[in-house]
């Protein structure tokens, strides 16, 4: 496969990609604010949209993201007029990138709103002593309001807000053409955002916090809600970039016409945990098939930012990856290429780590905009 170019395609944008998962996480940064819960437990009135021009001074969003633009001009000058509309008008319908980021926040967005195809369910009227973040079988965790978290009081929303321009003032460092190949940096950068172990600094702060205040699925964290539309964000537009010339950044139903598929990488555990004599000889393969599984991660969430890990077990990751639009007339994603290509870089990375049993690697067959269908 040394002829297939994409991958080279996806490297020279992978700043911009990663700069645009960071967005993704970031979009809803007001729903952090104890104010947006208690808005919704009819306290107020608050737009989350709106956070970062209630700072004094306000957030310096524009002035950090700003090179991404000069870097990255994209074609028919599918740039929002400004960058800021990332966080106002992600829950509205336009063309451009935009409209990608759109079309990633009504998918995660909807899979937790949505009881009627042609209505969205409105907020229930929950009462302010009433605000629980509650397990996904509803037992209630924490009283938000009564209890909040570090990340709901005003030194939480200072250091989160702290937090969040050192993010960006590295993502510009990195962005920047001298290191824009420094993959061990820009693995760094990430995990230390969103990762798991240890757990990333954004993730534990919006895994404290609501996203949405419906009764009986309040246990939509922040975090939850961020990170899934930023990872299909991220997998969209570099459909987009694949696309090239033929992509329509003019058209303004991407928000309704975009899909993905997943891209699968597994490995049968069963095998080496049934050939272990002792109890070493089990976590010692253990920590060679986590060694096997960071390296898919950096190379599909970092090296080619081509999408992001939605689940994992110790058998199995799953990833977003960019699908063809609905009524596609475009440019050809390669899908059968791409999945022969990620095959044998997979299968590199088990023979290097002299694994036994060869991985799976799949890339789901037809693009859909529901992930249930996809899985």
């Amino acid at each position: 496969m040394t002829g297939f170019q994409l991958p080279y395609t996806l490297r020279g944008h992978r700043p911009l990609l990663l700069a645009l998962e960071a967005i993704g996480w970031l979009h809803m940064t007001g729903k952090a604010r104890i104010d947006f819960l208690r808005s919704h437990g009819g306290q107020g009135n608050y737009d989350y949209t709106k956070w970062h021009e209630q700072e004094n001074p306000p957030f310096p969003w524009e002035d950090s993201l700003k090179w991404t633009k000069t870097k990255f001009p994209l074609q028919n000058n599918s740039w929002p007029g400004t960058l800021t509309d990332f966080l106002t008008k992600h829950a509205q319908r336009n063309e451009g990138i935009l409209g990608l980021l759109q079309a990633g926040h009504a998918m995660a967005s909807g899979i937790e709103k949505q009881s009627f195809p042609q209505r969205t369910v409105e907020y229930l009227g929950q009462d302010a002593t009433h605000m629980w973040l509650s397990t996904a079988f509803g037992h209630p965790e924490r009283n938000l309001l009564a209890d909040p978290p570090e990340l709901l009081t005003d030194t939480g929303w200072k250091r989160l807000l702290e937090q969040i321009e050192g993010l960006l003032n590295e993502l510009k460092r990195l962005g920047d053409r001298s290191s824009s190949n420094d993959l061990d940096g820009w693995w760094r950068w990430r995990d230390e955002v969103v990762g798991t172990d240890p757990e990333g600094w954004l993730r534990k702060a919006f895994t404290s916090t609501l996203a949405e205040t419906r009764l009986p699925n309040n246990d939509v964290t922040l975090f939850d809600q961020s990170y899934v539309a930023a990872a299909l964000f991220k997998s969209a537009a570099a459909g987009a970039i694949l696309e090239g010339n033929l992509f329509p950044w003019g058209n303004n139903s991407l928000k309704q016409q975009t899909c993905w598929r997943l891209l699968t990488v597994g490995i049968g555990t069963d095998h080496f945990e049934a050939r272990a004599v002792k109890i070493g000889d089990w976590t010692g393969a253990r920590l060679v098939l986590d060694k096997f599984f960071t390296k898919v991660r950096r190379l599909v969430e970092v090296d080619l930012a081509v999408g992001s890990l939605l689940y994992a077990d110790g058998d199995v990751c799953v990833f977003s990856f960019p699908g063809e639009r609905l009524n596609h007339n475009g440019g050809n994603l390669q899908i059968k290429e791409w999945e022969k290509w990620l095959t044998e870089q997979i299968d590199c990375y088990a023979c290097k780590a002299e694994l036994e049993t060869p991985p799976y690697c799949r890339i789901s067959e037809k693009p859909s905009r529901s992930l249930v269908g996809m899985t």
